[in-house]
């Protein structure tokens, strides 16, 4: 067999040589099982924004077949690994899916308006931020609705920042036109990620933490309220207000 694994499965040159010459199915499936993992490391990051089983199958056929398609037009010369190449373009068809599917409801986004509408009016009546029990009694809906809204409206953000990075990964590798005179200074993937870890360590203390027990713990809103003895509305906000700043900081970054 063609290739060799350090850490991830990586195949050799040789192998690539072989399939752009004679486009083997045979040999191209072997590529895919290889490359595999890619499609499910995206598929895991995008659990939470499906409804059902069925999405998730529909997710991951969308990302085999944008994996298959990533085989055939690889060019290894490039100079830039596959598993970067693949990894962007497989995540960005994944989104696209979930982006034509709109697996947020209309009424559902028109409650969550009211919920945040009911936040705000309660906070300048009060002058604190209420808490679920509170904001359920305004709105006559549970406290498990409350937590739904929040899930939904997270999702939405969510979303929107899964497409800035994907947008900027794709216009780092094909903007960029040193690649190929220094691939090994131009991993580009890894060095977008660098930029973003800064850029969280930039943030203040409450919404690294939040951030931190949200995507690397994977706490819920209301563990998280728990563990920072904050309201789960309170740390929404801080977890909306640090992806906006994310996105601009990241935004700035590829657009220099």
């Amino acid at each position: 067999m063609n290739f060799y694994k350090d850490d991830t499965v990586v195949i050799i040159e040789k192998t690539w040589q072989e399939y752009n010459q004679t486009k083997d199915i045979t040999l191209r499936n072997y590529i895919l099982e290889a490359y595999l993992y890619i499609v499910s490391t995206n598929i895991k990051k995008m659990y939470t924004m499906v409804s059902n089983q069925q999405d998730i199958e529909d997710m991951t056929n969308q990302g085999v077949l944008e994996l298959i398609n990533c085989i055939e037009r690889y060019d290894y010369k490039r100079g830039i690994q596959f598993d970067t190449f693949a990894s962007i373009r497989v995540r960005g068809s994944i989104i696209d899916y979930v982006r034509k599917k709109d697996w947020i409801p209309r009424d559902t986004r028109k409650k969550v308006k009211e919920l945040n509408e009911s936040e705000t009016l309660f906070m300048n009546q009060n002058g604190r931020t209420p808490t679920e029990s509170e904001l359920a009694l305004q709105l006559n809906i549970s406290e498990e609705d409350v937590d739904k809204l929040r899930q939904d409206e997270l999702n939405s953000k969510l979303f929107a920042f899964e497409e800035l990075i994907q947008d900027n990964n794709i216009q780092l590798i094909e903007n960029s036109s040193t690649v190929e005179q220094h691939p090994e200074d131009k991993i580009l993937e890894d060095e977008f990620k660098e930029v973003l870890a800064q850029h969280i360590d930039q943030l203040d203390k409450n919404e690294r933490t939040v951030i931190s027990l949200y995507y690397y713990e994977e706490l819920k809103l209301k563990e998280i309220a728990f563990v920072m003895g904050l309201t789960a509305s309170r740390v929404s906000q801080i977890h909306a207000k640090a992806l906006n700043k994310l996105k601009e900081r990241l935004t700035a970054y590829v657009m220099t």
